[in-house]
């Protein structure tokens, strides 16, 4: 197993340095663009060392003051408060980041290699995850501040303890990872629960602050009162929370530790054989559902063949043919994919988050200024609609998969097809974005002027524009090959994309709002600031024709790039 296990490291570390080395069919910038992306981990890395040694540091003193016998001190129980967490993350963190993509089943069965040593490695590579390593540092410096306590024995039986608790967060990553294969197997299933999952997160996110609100509202201390006298009515329900508590891993290794340094060798020997028996169970049950995985087959589901309307033929007004099917074609790509869906529907499940809790605060303000919480809510709404489009803006022409190839090998004029991209990027945050507006409008309370709600369109076909030829011109530079069919990390542009992406819409964000606040402040007639942001929208214009010119020029250099993506 030992030699399978520095097999899988070395092919990690080839593919890693391959990834760097000069071949002759990728070119500087393409070799560059691959260095950023596979140096971003290595990077991230380096800037968690001085958390790593904060944490460990921290561990340190708690454990001279637990060999002082000062279990009691605020010290002592820092780092159990801390290790608190490391669980809940073990089994979300293969849901919500790249974790969740370490399993390739049909690969690894390809392999001469025993299962139990495909296990092994697939729970291993947790041990990259941030949450781990940021644990390891702290459990390393506990035993340190045992010995120098004068703890020996204790130190001992903490890095027993500590073991046996990082092989715990290994379990449940694991068991994560294969449930969360199981569950998506079949892709419509696997699309629908991965969309329900994003849609709840903001929801729950911003749960706790409306209660927040209705508890103050309704008086903090009834609420207080009607919570112990259900937990008095009900003994077995404090008694069960109470058990699990104690079972809890973190729990059980704080009783090992803290018992260990008091040479109260029984309970340590107790939490510590149930710290054991938990860390068996949960690797019992990881091996039986990663067997499971392994032996159970994707299905992508049918595919259903539709008609295409007559309407869906049209020109788009103002474009020319081409241009019209090409953003035709990346709203339907958005409305298709699971990433696009997300896209699209992630911005409607924001809003009625912030409206939920805008509910407990009837009055904002901004410098003393009262704000109107509905067109507060509707810019902010529009402006995530918009943001939202990064990852297929910033990636535009590398979505399309394999079909970019067949677009290049067309006939097609470089202006009518970025034309289209920009426009279809534009219709993916229309949709959203008019759902939203209509929505604040007609739910929130507040001014009613038309010529107010008017100017919101106005700012974001502004923002739209100068932003549209900047995703253009990083989209042929950074390209990145994604899987639109995951929401996470590797349905996501390039990193060096996105972060530019992100400043520029910023600043064209900025430049907006800055416009419409003096527009607003400098003439006292609704119509007139319209016209103002009229008048800008048509400056954006002219600048976006005037960064379209080397975006063209960039985009033609990059062709041969781009249509050997998908093969490299």
């Amino acid at each position: 197993m030992a030699a399978v296990l520095r097999a899988f490291a070395w092919l990690r570390w080839r593919m890693f340095i391959n990834a760097l080395e000069r071949t002759g069919s990728r070119d500087v910038l393409e070799r560059f663009s691959l260095a950023i992306e596979q140096l971003g981990p290595i990077m991230a890395a380096v800037l968690l060392i001085p958390s790593c040694l904060s944490l460990a540091s921290l561990g340190a003193a708690a454990g001279y003051a637990l060999a002082n016998g000062e279990s009691a001190s605020w010290l002592a129980r820092g780092p159990r408060y801390l290790l608190l967490l490391a669980p809940i993350l073990s089994l979300a963190g293969p849901l919500l980041l790249p974790a969740a993509d370490r399993m390739s089943p049909v690969r690894l069965l390809l392999l001469p290699i025993g299962r139990g040593t495909l296990y092994v490695a697939q729970s291993a590579a947790a041990l990259g995850d941030v949450w781990i390593v940021l644990t390891l540092a702290l459990l390393a410096g506990l035993p340190l501040g045992l010995v120098a306590g004068g703890a020996v024995g204790a130190a001992l039986v903490a890095i027993l303890a500590g073991l046996l608790f990082v092989l715990t967060l290994l379990a449940l990553s694991a068991v994560a990872t294969s449930v969360a294969h199981l569950v998506t197997r079949d892709r419509r299933r696997g699309e629908l629960i991965a969309l329900l999952f994003l849609l709840v997160i903001p929801v729950i996110g911003l749960l706790p602050g409306a209660i927040a609100g209705a508890l103050d509202r309704r008086g903090h201390d009834v609420a207080v009162e009607g919570r112990g006298s259900m937990l008095a009515r009900a003994p077995w329900l404090e008694a069960a929370m109470l058990r699990a508590t104690q079972a809890y891993p973190p729990e059980l290794y704080g009783r090992t530790t803290a018992a260990a340094a008091s040479a109260r060798s029984r309970p340590a020997l107790v939490a510590l054989t149930a710290l054991a028996a938990e860390a068996l169970l949960l690797h019992a049950l990881g091996f039986v559902l990663f067997q499971r995985a392994l032996g159970a087959p994707g299905s992508g589901g049918m595919r259903r063949d539709t008609q295409t309307r007559s309407s869906w033929r049209r020109p788009l007004p103002g474009l020319s043919p081409t241009a019209s099917a090409v953003a035709r074609a990346q709203l339907a790509l958005a409305r298709r994919t699971p990433r696009g869906r997300a896209i699209l529907l992630s911005p409607i499940a924001l809003l009625v988050a912030s409206a939920v809790l805008l509910r407990q605060h009837s009055e904002l303000t901004l410098a003393g200024v009262p704000i109107d919480t509905g067109l507060a809510l509707a810019c902010f709404a529009s402006l995530v609609c918009l943001m939202a489009t990064l990852p297929f803006a910033m990636n535009q022409f590398a979505v399309d998969g394999a079909g970019l190839t067949r677009v290049l090998l067309l006939p097609l004029d470089d202006r009518p097809y970025l034309a289209g991209k920009a426009v279809g990027n534009a219709l993916i945050a229309a949709v959203p974005a008019s759902l939203c507006l209509t929505a604040a409008f007609v739910v929130t309370t507040g001014t009613r002027a038309l010529s107010a709600w008017a100017a919101i369109p106005l700012g974001l076909i502004a923002v739209a524009l100068l932003v549209s030829p900047v995703a253009a011109i990083l989209s042929a530079l950074f390209p990145r090959v994604v899987d639109l069919n995951s929401i996470g990390n590797r349905g996501n542009a390039h990193g060096l994309a996105g972060l530019l992406g992100v400043l520029s819409f910023m600043l064209a964000s900025a430049g907006t709002l800055g416009i419409g606040a003096v527009a607003a402040y400098a003439l006292p007639h609704p119509a007139a600031r319209l016209v103002a942001l009229g008048m800008w929208c048509v400056v954006s214009a002219g600048i976006c024709a005037a960064l379209f010119v080397p975006a063209r020029r960039i985009f033609a250099s990059r062709r041969e790039n781009l249509a050997t993506l998908h093969r490299g």
